[in-house]
């Protein structure tokens, strides 16, 4: 009987050291998603900032001349257009550009948790 017991209590505490070094690579391996997610996020935040700056540049030129043109009565079709779809590139733009800073973010705190743990 005590060989029995002590075959189940040593059985145990084996699986109980397998289930520890799983946790411990599950951890390991969560913090180089986090690490790369966050890295790759950071390479978009900065790609999509000079897109949306230059997308900026170019809806603010193309509604300064739309205006003018309107006002003017000499607007066409083709410059409202073009100038409505210069909105919507830089609005996509931005949404994109806010959704990845909102990732960053949202990674850091986690890292932040785990590191409290």
């Amino acid at each position: 009987m005590a060989c029995l017991l002590a075959a189940l209590l040593t059985a145990c505490e084996s699986r109980h050291e397998q289930l520890q070094k799983q946790i411990e690579e599950r951890h390991a391996a969560l913090k180089h998603h986090q690490d790369s997610s966050l890295l790759a996020a950071q390479l978009n935040v900065e790609k999509l900032d000079t897109q949306l700056q230059q997308a900026r540049w170019e809806y603010a030129r193309l509604k300064r001349n739309t205006d003018a043109a309107y006002a003017q009565g000499t607007a066409t079709a083709s410059q409202l257009r073009q100038a409505t779809l210069a909105r919507l590139r830089r609005d996509s733009l931005q949404a994109a550009f806010d959704a990845e800073c909102a990732k960053i973010r949202y990674i850091k705190k986690r890292q932040e948790e785990e590191n409290k743990q």
